[in-house]
């Protein structure tokens, strides 16, 4: 502002002004509480967006708001309101697949809310659990085996039962929690389910990574769902950015198999397009047993190099463009295997089949509409923009108006007439829109997360002092007093002198006194 006006004097105003006409205001949006104020911006946005909706309950003592998913506490109660919103926006479609972190009251309203739904626990985070309880670098092993091998569940109980032996886990609680909850970290039990390629909560934790740069622990739930719009403003602008090099680029082609390492460049997006092409490339690695047929299906048997007696059966229909692999790798990703693509090699198929491709990893699953955004008028971000790009438009209609006295007259004229124009649609819509009724929501009452307590309120080790290993001081910060010879002798720390040296300088002292 000062390089704008030419200089700090010039500006008018104090950069202390400035802070305190924003915080004057900032009071004046959550005049009525902040809580207040946040379910009115909510509800104003969901009458402005038929596809938006906005909810929220009320008890005698706090206030529980959903809309980005923020809960009052994590309880069960609290967990299952926050799904069961989540439904009713989902239009009662409940999800296959649910990945937490393992937090129990978490799982328990995901039991009660998504009861078909498959919970997998995180990863990562069991990962870390097995590493934090188990010691045994070989049991550590085993069960990064059993999380991630594609194994049967007749092979997953058959390990666990000789680890148990060889581990002696009979006893172990620990073991014991883990088996009984073997049906959502067991990849034996995980490996036919959809999973989208995630399982870790890592997505969650990158998303709240980027929420940082929006959000302020000083920020009140007004700004707070304000920010967090700008942020989904963000995420959709940078979405657009990589649909338009998805769509207007074409990546190089790399392997031999260029026809379907083409068709799989044209239709899949490119991050999904790197994850096909190493199919493809494994395809070197596959091998052919025998092939068989059965009416119109052809039975494709096939073993990989290095695994000689792991054989494969891949099933090809060609009248019907079916294809089945056993591996079930198509089942678990949404896209074709090496076995598959193996088969449509021998097939000298030019393209993928529509079959196996799956819409959701297709450039096409959403259409460009989607990313136009909606600016609520009234807020004031929106306001600012919309100002902006007026007074931006306007420049043409300035300069010409300018150039003649009647030019100016027909501008001026237009400009009158637009005013009075659009003052007459502002008066009619505020009378139009009404204020919530006498009952205010109030602010809810702060509680503690679960997460770990900051290290604020943690006593760690008080710094000591390197002379006498005393707490309270340093090596340069003795507290000193004065002694009976006039000397300053350290509080608490020894002085380094033995007591013949102090005896002889007591004398010395007593000496130079006497001369």
């Amino acid at each position: 502002m000062a390089g704008l006006a030419g200089g700090y004097s010039l500006v008018g105003f104090l950069k202390k002004d400035a802070y305190n006409y924003i915080d004057k205001q900032r009071r004046e949006q959550i005049v009525d509480g902040d809580a207040e104020s946040a379910i009115a911006y909510l509800e104003g946005k969901a009458e402005a967006d038929p596809m938006l909706m906005a909810r929220y309950n009320l008890t005698d003592d706090r206030t529980t708001i959903f809309g980005f998913g923020l809960v009052l506490d994590e309880t069960i109660a609290s967990y299952t309101w926050l799904l069961k919103s989540l439904l009713e926006v989902m239009c009662q479609k409940m999800p296959s697949v649910v990945v937490t972190d393992g937090d129990e009251a978490m799982r328990e309203a995901v039991r009660v809310v998504f009861p078909r739904a498959t919970h997998r626990l995180c990863g990562w985070h069991f990962e870390k659990n097995v590493t934090s309880n188990v010691k045994d670098a070989a049991l550590r092993a085993r069960f990064n085996r059993w999380l991630y091998a594609d194994i049967a569940v007749n092979e997953f109980l058959t390990e666990w039962s000789q680890a148990v032996e060889e581990f002696s886990l009979q006893d172990s609680l620990w073991a014991n929690q883990v088996f009984g909850k073997k049906e959502m970290w067991a990849n034996a039990y995980l490996r036919d389910k959809f999973c989208a390629g995630i399982r870790t909560t890592s997505r969650c934790e990158g998303i709240n990574s980027v929420a940082k740069n929006f959000l302020q622990s000083k920020h009140g739930m007004l700004e707070l769902v304000q920010n967090l719009e700008l942020m989904v403003r963000d995420y959709r602008n940078n979405e657009l950015l990589v649909q338009f090099r998805s769509i207007d680029s074409v990546p190089v082609m790399t392997t031999s198999l260029e026809s379907l390492e083409r068709c799989a460049a044209s239709v899949y997006t490119h991050a999904i397009f790197g994850d096909v092409r190493n199919e493809i490339v494994g395809v070197a690695s596959v091998n052919l047993v025998r092939l068989q047929r059965s009416l119109t299906t052809k039975i494709y048997t096939m073993d990989e190099y290095g695994q000689p007696g792991r054989e494969i059966v891949v099933l090809y229909d060609k009248n019907m463009g079916r294809m089945k692999c056993g591996c079930n790798f198509w089942n678990k990703y949404g896209y074709p295997c090496k076995h598959m693509f193996f088969v449509m090699k021998h097939e000298h198929l030019p393209n993928i089949p529509n079959r196996l491709v799956l819409k959701r990893w297709t450039k096409n699953a959403k259409a460009l509409e989607a990313y136009e955004e909606k600016i609520d008028v009234g807020a004031d971000q929106a306001c600012l923009l919309h100002h902006g790009a007026l007074h931006s438009a306007c420049h043409w209609l300035f300069f010409l108006g300018s150039q003649k006295y009647d030019l100016f007259q027909m501008a001026m004229k237009g400009i009158r007439n637009l005013c009075a124009h659009l003052e007459g649609y502002v008066a009619t819509e505020d009378n139009v829109f009404s204020t919530k009724g006498d009952g205010v929501i109030r602010d809810p009452v702060a509680v503690r997360t679960k997460g770990a307590p900051k290290s604020r309120n943690c006593r760690g080790r008080k710094r000591r002092c390197t002379e006498c290993r005393n707490p309270g001081h340093t090596k340069r910060r003795y507290p000193r007093k004065k002694t009976s010879h006039g000397m300053e002798m350290e509080d608490g720390c020894t002085t380094g002198f033995d007591s013949d040296a102090l005896e002889e300088i007591k004398m010395f002292n007593h000496m130079e006194e006497v001369s």
